[in-house]
């Protein structure tokens, strides 16, 4: 594998296994590593993979009770969904956002 292709397949790799660690009830290691996803991918331009690691994460936040890094997470995927046309997914984060924000 290349030095590029390297780079370009970690976040995606990162954000899969937080995802399951998420699922296994590893909220902590979860976060960590779909945090370090999100950072690799914000180099990138703006896809699918981004808004679903986001939107992951910011759940997790929820979940954690950190709810205000929560919603800012919520509304950065509800940017990048809308950047990549996605209304419907788009509008959904903000719907999840908007229940923080009076929290």
């Amino acid at each position: 594998m290349t030095p590029a292709i390297a780079a370009q397949s970690r976040p995606h790799a990162l954000l899969r296994i937080g995802q399951c660690l998420g699922a296994l009830g590893r909220r902590t290691e979860a976060i960590a590593t779909l945090t370090e996803a999100v950072g690799l991918m914000e180099a990138l331009h703006p896809n699918f993979r981004q808004a679903e690691a986001l939107e992951s994460l910011a759940g997790l936040l929820a979940e954690d009770g950190r709810t205000g890094e929560s919603r800012r997470t919520y509304a950065r995927a509800a940017q990048v969904f809308e950047a990549i046309d996605d209304a419907e997914a788009s509008s959904r984060c903000d719907g999840l956002a908007a229940p923080l924000i009076s929290s």
